[in-house]
């Protein structure tokens, strides 16, 4: 009994270190991706934007690849910060057990609003960048629905836990 329980709290402790692992390595890649330079950030945008508006129309305008290049800009802020959102808020519930879980989420959210705000002050200082608090706000809801998805999905694995 006492190996078989040596042997869960050394899966556990894999589990916590292989998901804080993947948590810093995905705000690494979100600071990597936030800090680059405008020019370059522009570049790779439009140039994405002309591509799939290519597929869309058949001779694409300007104004259409523009339109393109904004939802690719607005869908960029929320899917990486949902990704974000779920993944502080699963490390959070793996880390802290039973009651202390509600913890984990408050403080998952407030990491999350604070990387979804700052991301966006600190780019006011890199070349070519600026501050735009619409998408500090698209930062947030990406998170949010992050963590609700992230909530809701433990609560539906506990029901149907029950349920079996």
């Amino acid at each position: 009994m006492d190996r078989r329980k040596k042997r869960n709290i050394w899966l556990e402790l894999s589990v916590i270190g292989a998901s804080m692992a993947a948590l810093f390595l995905l705000l690494y890649f979100v600071m990597v991706v936030s800090f680059q330079n405008g020019t370059v950030s522009t570049s790779v945008t439009m140039q994405l934007a002309e591509q799939i508006a290519r597929r869309i129309f058949e001779h694409p305008t300007a104004d259409q690849i523009e339109t393109t290049a904004l939802m690719i800009r607005y869908g960029a802020h929320l899917g990486l910060f949902f990704v974000v959102g779920f993944v502080t808020t699963f490390v959070s519930m793996v880390v802290f057990r039973g009651y202390y879980r509600i913890l984990g989420v408050i403080g998952a959210g407030v990491a999350c609003y604070l990387l979804a705000y700052y991301t966006e002050y600190y780019k006011q200082f890199v070349e070519g960048r600026h501050f735009q608090m619409s998408d500090a706000a698209l930062n947030w809801y990406g998170c949010v629905a992050g963590i609700f998805c992230m909530v809701g999905s433990y609560f539906l694995n506990r029901l149907l836990v029950k349920l079996s």
